[in-house]
């Protein structure tokens, strides 16, 4: 009787050291921690980035461009007009391709005239989205954006009917905000920025010895479709 019992006691002894049960206690182990671990938290972003976040947004945007520096002497405010597509790979963080075009008058050396800057754009752009901001900042849907592409200027006299094109390099960079009209589908905003334009001939003055350096500053109104 003892032996049966010694035998039952050697036994269970056993099976709670066996490697199956090993097995299972590990196999628990990492169950609890893969509940903490970055698979899971990855898949809840991904699901409020699914649900919550907008993935394609396509807009129109109206306002004024100005110019700095010599040109903002030579150069009047002129209306810009443009569109823009932007793609978001995260809730935050998003690319744009974006184009502009204003029309300015101008007056150098005594000739009057009008131009346009058509400017062709790339950037990213990151939007404040945590719940360490307030319910009215995150309403508006701030957001700060840097990017580089091509600035193509063209120039005609009033008195000569052809028209003289250059065109060079640009950096951009500034930020706006948007408002829902439609929760997560359609938006209105304010976008401000400041382009850094290199010319070729910025180092260059008229013959009444006006500098031709300067960059621009765009202020848009935006309205945004998002799907």
């Amino acid at each position: 009787m003892r032996k049966t019992y010694l035998f039952w006691v050697l036994f269970g002894v056993f099976l709670s050291s066996s490697p199956l049960q090993a097995q299972s206690d590990e196999t628990d182990i990492y169950e609890d921690a893969s509940a903490y671990g970055y698979d899971i938290k990855q898949s809840q972003e991904d699901e409020i980035f699914f649900y919550e976040s907008r993935f394609v947004d396509i807009g129109l945007h109206l306002g004024g461009r100005t110019f700095t520096g010599g040109l903002g002497q030579l150069f009047g405010t002129g209306f810009s007009a443009g569109a823009f597509l932007t793609y978001f790979f995260t809730r935050q963080f998003a690319g744009e391709f974006t184009i502009n075009d204003s029309f300015h008058q101008f007056l150098i050396d005594g000739r009057s005239g009008w131009a346009t800057l058509l400017d062709i754009l790339g950037r990213a752009k990151y939007y404040f989205i945590s719940e360490g901001y307030s319910k009215g900042l995150l309403f508006s849907n701030p957001y700060l954006f840097i990017g580089g592409g091509l600035f193509i200027r063209t120039k005609w006299l009033n008195d000569v009917p052809a028209g003289t094109t250059d065109q060079g390099p640009g950096f951009d960079f500034g930020g706006g905000f948007e408002i829902p009209i439609k929760a997560r589908q359609v938006f209105m905003g304010v976008q401000g920025s400041y382009q850094l334009i290199f010319f070729q001939d910025e180092s260059d003055k008229t013959a009444r010895g006006t500098s031709l350096n300067g960059d621009a500053i765009n202020f848009v109104m935006t309205l945004t479709y998002s799907f």
